[in-house]
């Protein structure tokens, strides 16, 4: 034999702690609540005047005039085969004012003053059984291209996200997302953030939950543990106070996100929907704030678009944002994570699941694999009596993700079985290696401490992948049916 024996993501909190960025946040949770809640309840107004009044509400603007938004727009893909309706990408834009409804944004460009602190991408899958919020923070330095203007083109160059709308309004934006992500926008809405009180308020309330009891006075919140229903000024402070949990801005968006949660579930009650007073009171609210494409500022099209998603159980909800690291060249500003964006543009241009499901770990004595390879040691022993058979075993285990500390011959050469060799504790490592050598047989040997030997027998079938069930990465998806009880703290 001539076998030898030779023996996230980085993220700092600075782009995210300042004072503009605990604006940002609670302006997320203001626009996320107006979209979808009226989303959800625009299909129960009735009445041909109710709806001649709430379509006079909404702000209506085309931008996706080709003249605004240009010709070089992502090929929106066809939806599959057996689907009866494709797949829908909503750009949600909050805005600073609402001048003109619409018309405040000239020819295609920028309203004087006006910012866009919050956009999101809201993802409808063709069959309408789940829902995806994308929030692109609006730090993240990104490339914004020519985008018209009151005065003409726009120069293309390097800037924070939020200043493609400063620079030409919606169209802008759009432009920018779609030319940066590859992801087709199919309509647009535009929320000014003043109506975000009425809107809490014309629902009686929505109901939070804390831990323990917060009294903050900068906020002015001051709840006690347990349930509570808030209004306008409590919710707001809910939403931005950082005294709960940790004080991180993970923590509060967690939070916003449950409270918008609570606000989908209190729109899609009983008591909102069978109430007309309270009713009227929501849509009159919501719709007031709204701009948007003419297509979508039809009141059929919206309760059509309602009644689609009105099955969505909270559960299939999820909330994320793009996955981003501080910016190496300026803290206060972040970059994409390009690897994990790149993933999430292509998950919602193929309308599949973001994050893709986990493989099915690999099952032997009935229970899945828990130790991965690329923490286990092992030494190869050939006890075949074949030149070479160790030295490609171990080969193939490296590939394989094990760390080969050893390669050399069994005492014996008559080995028909391939045996794999553990010591006291090392019994889950073994399931995992036994699981890379279908057949192996698993024997317990008391002095071989945390690495696992192999011997080959004649039997040796090689080495076949594994899949271990892991402790779930933090992808960063939220889903609406998660508790801000369950905050640690």
């Amino acid at each position: 034999m001539t076998d030898s024996a030779p023996t996230g993501d980085a993220a700092g909190t600075s782009a995210t702690d300042a004072p503009t960025g605990r604006r940002r946040l609670s302006r997320t949770l203001k626009l996320l609540a107006v979209v979808v809640t009226l989303m959800l309840v625009a299909g129960a107004a009735t009445g041909f005047y109710l709806y001649q009044r709430l379509e006079g509400n909404i702000g209506v603007f085309d931008a996706f005039d080709p003249d605004v938004v240009g010709t070089d727009r992502p090929t929106k893909a066809p939806p599959e085969e057996g689907q009866e309706r494709e797949p829908l990408n909503i750009l949600v834009m909050g805005s600073d004012t609402r001048e003109g409804q619409g018309t405040g944004y000239g020819s295609g460009a920028a309203i004087t003053g006006a910012r866009s602190d919050t956009t999101l991408i809201v993802h409808l899958p063709a069959n309408r059984e789940s829902a995806m919020v994308v929030s692109i923070p609006r730090d993240t330095i990104i490339d914004i291209p020519s985008c018209k203007t009151d005065t003409g083109l726009s120069t293309p160059y390097t800037d924070r996200f939020n200043a493609a709308f400063s620079i030409g309004g919606p169209g802008c934006t759009i432009k920018t997302v779609e030319q940066n992500t590859g992801v087709f926008i199919d309509h647009f809405v535009i929320v000014d953030f003043s109506g975000f009180n009425d809107i809490v308020d014309a629902l009686g309330g929505v109901d939070v939950c804390l831990p323990y009891d917060v009294v903050e006075p900068k906020s002015g919140l001051n709840l006690p543990a347990g349930v509570s229903t808030v209004t306008g000024d409590q919710a707001l402070a809910f939403v931005r106070v950082r005294a709960i949990g940790t004080g991180s801005d993970i923590d509060r968006i967690d939070r916003q996100q449950a409270f918008l949660s609570s606000l989908i579930d209190k729109a899609r009650s009983s008591g909102t929907l069978l109430n007309p007073i309270k009713l009227v009171r929501f849509l009159e609210a919501a719709t007031k704030s709204l701009t948007t494409d003419p297509e979508l500022a039809n009141l059929n099209r919206m309760r059509q678009l309602a009644q689609e998603v009105r099955g969505i159980p909270p559960k299939n909800i999820t909330f994320i944002t793009t996955p981003w690291v501080v910016n190496p060249d300026d803290p206060n500003t972040v970059v994409w994570n390009t690897e994990k964006t790149d993933a999430l543009w292509t998950a919602i241009t193929t309308d599949e699941t973001y994050p893709p499901p986990p493989p099915e770990p690999t099952v032997i004595d009935g229970k899945p694999l828990t130790v991965a390879p690329e923490t286990i040691s092992v030494r190869v022993l050939n006890g075949t009596g074949e030149d070479g058979i160790a030295t490609t075993a171990a080969a193939k285990l490296t590939k394989q993700g094990y760390t080969i500390v050893g390669i050399g011959d069994a005492v014996s050469t008559d080995y028909l079985s391939t045996i794999v060799r553990y010591d006291v504790g090392g019994e889950e490592a073994a399931r995992t290696v036994a699981a890379s050598l279908p057949g192996a047989h698993r024997v317990k040997a008391p002095g071989l401490g945390t690495t696992i030997e192999v011997v080959v027998g004649q039997d040796w079938p090689g080495v076949t992948p594994v899949v271990v069930k892991e402790a779930q990465e933090d992808d960063g998806v939220r889903q609406a049916t998660d508790n801000i009880c369950n905050i640690p703290g």
